[in-house]
């Protein structure tokens, strides 16, 4: 992470591992909900020194926190339906692959997404968008989903996920429909 003039893009999961921005060199780059998402309660007492490195780091513009447009928005959905991810994915998630992907089609630098979570992994597999996780392995194949019944086998669209079977009433689940 010491590449210059680098943009890395922070998942919540990254900022919560106490990670110290002063040894990267490049722009940090995240979303609003991610930093909502660090302040929420349940982290705030643990992680007051993560908050304070974070508010220093806004403050020296070493972590730029930016929204992402519409377009990339719309355009995350879209894709995120076709891999099987769109469920999988919260909208924070949508918003921060979103970003990724506006950055890397508006900066000519270097740049890679930080995140511990499968589904954005795969989702930037498929946008080809250089991707790592921190501290654990990640994903090895990009893999397309189906969204199914477990019990009567019945296939559903992606948006479906974690929705009930309207046949025999199961919790519709994921299986890789083809390993690419």
């Amino acid at each position: 992470m010491r590449e210059e003039n680098s943009i890395y893009i922070f998942d919540t999961n990254i900022f919560l591992t106490g990670i110290d921005f002063n040894v990267i060199e490049g722009s940090i780059y995240t979303t609003p909900s991610i930093i909502e998402e660090v302040k929420a309660i349940r982290y705030k007492e643990k992680n007051r020194n993560i908050i304070n490195k974070i508010n220093a780091a806004i403050e020296t513009r070493k972590l730029i926190i930016e929204n992402p447009k519409k377009e990339f928005l719309r355009k995350i959905s879209e894709i995120s339906k076709k891999t099987g991810d769109f469920n999988a994915l919260s909208d924070t998630d949508k918003g921060l692959v979103a970003l990724t992907l506006e950055l890397k089609e508006k900066k000519s630098v270097p740049l890679k997404i930080y995140s511990n979570d499968y589904s954005i992994e795969n989702l930037c597999s498929e946008l080809e968008i250089p991707f790592s996780p921190l501290y654990k392995n990640g994903i090895e194949i990009k893999i397309i989903w189906e969204i199914f019944c477990p019990y009567c086998n019945k296939v559903y669209t992606t948006e479906e996920l974690n929705k009930i079977c309207d046949i025999c009433g199961s919790k519709l689940k994921r299986r890789p429909k083809n390993n690419i």
